[in-house]
């Protein structure tokens, strides 16, 4: 069956199929995004072809049994490589692409959906660049004529430089163990998105479902609070408008009375804004981003935040506007946000909070610092847990800092905290430039 789009799990959807060139190095990878591929095809009501040797067969299988019902598991239909690739003796493309075709053709006749998962595999033979061109380039045709969604896997250390170019040429997508992109050789490529690979995204997901819960619930009471809050905040803009003559104590009181409104406006703002950012699928691709930007809208929001908690946020920017990074704008919003976030909540009144970017030869570095309650060697170890809070006495949840080194590790950089308890905490991030 043909589609103009199919999905090929619940971030990425494949326009007329997809053909998916997998070249892997870890077996545990490797089986887990088989699983993450097979998993996200059953919940779209595909079956499975999963071709492969019979030591990942099992492997597969076993970690399947674990989390589907029998009746998704009767979906999923396995075949030997060794008969599937080297029953003809030598790789035969003209056989194969025959065989595959029939092995298919009862699933197309009965109006049923199925993708495909093959291990490539073949016997020693003088010609198999040129044969295993021939073979994907007739594969790719296949895929974009029947709109499959199909994945040849390739273990790393059978391919050679120039082999493994000449496969991204008729493949559109290329993944690794860690990621997925389009094929930059690929005929009519766009611009380049880069996805985590498929097991990758499956766990992040999975990681993010309960927050999301939980976000989405507070998302729902803001709606019913902010409303009243802005009444109040009129009225005591009108009332101060009004008063100029009137005691001072009852000036100031309404001033407190404004800014204490504008504190909770400005939490539930926060709230609201990680709960969108979460909920947007385009969390994590990556893209080419210009920071200085994104950097100066967080700040602007945060120069408030500390304003209205008898803070002062101090910035330095060391760039020159044309850095660009491979992120994306939500997912660097939500690390730099999360930090100055956590800086305020936990300083001493009337301190300074301290931002610090620079650009740095091939990397950017941002530091924020501050000069509150800070923390134990040993609370500094869980910081990243999920979870992990330390302090009962704050607001929040938990998992931003979670959050922030997962995205942190997606794209590819690193975090470091330094903090010593009564005297304030550090946080180093470094995200690499594009050169």
């Amino acid at each position: 069956m043909k589609y103009d789009f199919v999905k090929l799990n619940e971030i990425i959807e494949l326009s007329n199929g997809g053909h998916i060139l997998y070249v892997y190095e870890d077996t545990e990878s490797y089986v887990n995004n088989a699983v993450s591929y097979i998993v996200s095809g059953l919940e779209q009501e595909h079956h499975l072809l999963v071709v492969d040797n019979r030591e990942l067969l099992l492997l597969i299988n076993q970690k399947l049994e674990n989390i589907l019902p029998e009746e998704k598991l009767a979906m999923v239909h396995y075949t030997d490589n060794f008969d599937f690739y080297k029953m003809h003796g030598n790789f035969d493309v003209e056989n194969i692409v025959n065989h595959f075709k029939q092995i298919l053709e009862p699933f197309f006749k009965k109006g049923i959906s199925i993708r495909t998962w093959a291990h490539v595999d073949w016997t020693e033979q003088d010609n198999i660049a040129s044969v295993l061109k021939e073979f994907e380039d007739r594969a790719d045709y296949c895929v974009k004529d029947t709109g499959l969604v199909s994945v040849c896997a390739y273990h790393a250390h059978t391919l050679t430089v120039p082999l493994q170019m000449n496969l991204m040429r008729s493949h559109e997508y290329f993944m690794t163990d860690k990621e997925l992109t389009r094929s930059c050789l690929y005929r009519n490529t766009k611009k380049t998105v880069i996805f985590p690979s498929l097991s990758v995204q499956t766990k992040m997901q999975s990681e993010m479902d309960l927050y999301k819960q939980k976000l989405d619930f507070v998302h729902v009471v803001s709606h019913e609070v902010r409303n009243p809050l802005t009444v109040i905040k009129a009225y005591c803009s009108i009332m101060l408008d009004q008063s100029l003559n009137s005691n001072e104590e009852n000036l100031s009181k309404i001033k407190e009375i404004r800014d204490y409104v504008d504190v909770i406006d400005n939490e539930m703002n926060h709230i609201i804004h990680t709960e969108q950012m979460l909920s947007n699928d385009l969390l994590w691709k990556k893209e080419l981003v210009e920071p200085l930007p994104v950097i100066r809208d967080v700040i602007e929001f945060m120069t408030i935040k500390a304003r209205t908690q008898n803070l002062e946020l101090q910035h330095t920017l060391d760039l020159q506007g044309d850095e660009k990074m491979y992120t994306n704008k939500i997912g660097l919003k939500l690390i730099l946000s999360n930090l100055l976030s956590n800086a305020i909540k936990y300083s001493y009144e009337q301190s300074i909070v301290t931002l610090s970017v620079v650009a740095a030869h091939d990397k950017i570095v941002i530091k924020v610092k501050d000069h509150g309650i800070g923390m134990t060697e040993e609370q500094t170890r869980t910081l990243f847990k999920k979870y992990g809070k330390f302090n009962l006495h704050k607001s929040g949840l938990g998992i931003g800092l979670y959050m922030v080194k997962e995205l942190i590790d997606h794209f590819e950089g690193f975090i470091r905290i330094d903090s010593q308890l009564g005297a304030g905490t550090e946080a180093i991030v470094e995200l690499p430039l594009k050169q």
